[in-house]
């Protein structure tokens, strides 16, 4: 059984990465991002455990420096030159802190992407979406299976045929790679059949004839609905503080993070062309509703786990 945030109501699980992947995707400002970043890596890396330190540290941070590298190194925008490449071309400052927020933005969204599989179970997406587009959703959760599915179908197919022919994997590299497609032809003929049998199971069933009732574990409850109210309010705060200009920031040709203020202090770097406008009461509010956001799966984690622990130590 699923605790804390992913034992709430499957519109709410969906609801949230909704929210955070579409505001991961558009948003630049780098607090947005820096909090984004911050949060889903915490949370992808308590839901996946040593798994999800393998892929972080092995390929999303490799992925994050390497956004950075080849922005910086071949983005050649900006007025502040850092130094001059042997090609004769500017590295820039501005190259480089877009390089960083691009990288972040890149991360953080797939990181999002990680935690939903994680979270979103195909039950879970039927149920949200199984009453309104039946085909559409049954379409989408068997793409959305397709990759875990083939990997452990493809390690059957080999692993079966090691113990058939043992001397499979042996030989040469054109013996290896004959081999390989033996075993792709078996996993695509397997996938054929299985389509087959699944289309002619849910038509046996009735799936997306009207009137057909339908069976749900889910409920709704009002822990769900303050869930939902949570979100919902802080994402209508956090749309109407982007409206009103709090997550400006550009950097070309130039380095300006924030809307020109009346009151406040603005840093100014001018060996870097950074300026570094104050930030806005809204503006502050606005960040403090993303990080709520952001934060909210562990913060319904948090709770459940001291819960738990509290009637563990009453037994």
């Amino acid at each position: 059984m699923n605790f804390g945030f992913r034992g709430y109501h499957p519109l709410v699980n969906i609801l949230f990465f909704i929210s955070t992947v579409v505001f991961g995707m558009f948003f630049k400002h780098p607090v947005y991002l820096l909090i984004s970043f911050s949060a889903s890596t915490i949370y992808y890396l308590k839901l996946s455990g040593k798994r999800g330190r393998k892929t972080f540290f092995g390929f999303l941070l490799p992925m994050l420096l390497f956004v950075i590298i080849i922005n910086s190194f071949f983005n050649h925008y900006g007025v502040t030159t850092l130094f001059v490449l042997p090609s004769g071309n500017n590295f820039t400052f501005e190259a480089v802190v877009s390089g960083v927020t691009t990288g972040l933005a890149v991360v953080s969204v797939i990181q999002w992407f990680f935690c939903y599989n994680e979270v979103v179970t195909e039950d879970k997406f039927m149920h949200v979406f199984g009453r309104i587009l039946p085909k559409g959703a049954l379409v989408v959760s068997m793409i959305l299976r397709f990759v875990p599915l083939y990997r452990k179908r493809y390690k059957e197919i080999t692993e079966a045929r090691k113990g058939i022919k043992p001397e499979n994997n042996s030989g040469n590299f054109i013996s290896r790679i004959k081999e390989t497609c033996k075993n792709i032809g078996i996993l695509v003929s397997w996938s054929f059949e299985n389509a087959i049998e699944t289309a002619d199971s849910m038509k046996a069933r009735g799936y997306g004839l009207k009137g057909r009732t339908y069976y749900s574990r889910f409920r709704w409850t009002p822990s769900d609905a303050a869930a939902a109210i949570i979100m919902l309010s802080a994402d209508a705060l956090i749309i109407v503080g982007a409206a009103e200009g709090t997550t400006y920031c550009i950097y070309n040709p130039y380095v300006i993070i924030n809307s020109p203020s009346d009151f406040g202090t603005t840093f100014i770097i001018n060996e870097l062309n950074l300026t570094l406008n104050p930030f806005t009461a809204l503006g502050i509010a606005t960040y403090a509703a993303y990080l709520l956001l952001c934060f909210l799966p562990l913060i319904l984690d948090l709770k459940e786990d001291i819960r738990w622990h509290r009637l563990q130590s009453k037994i």
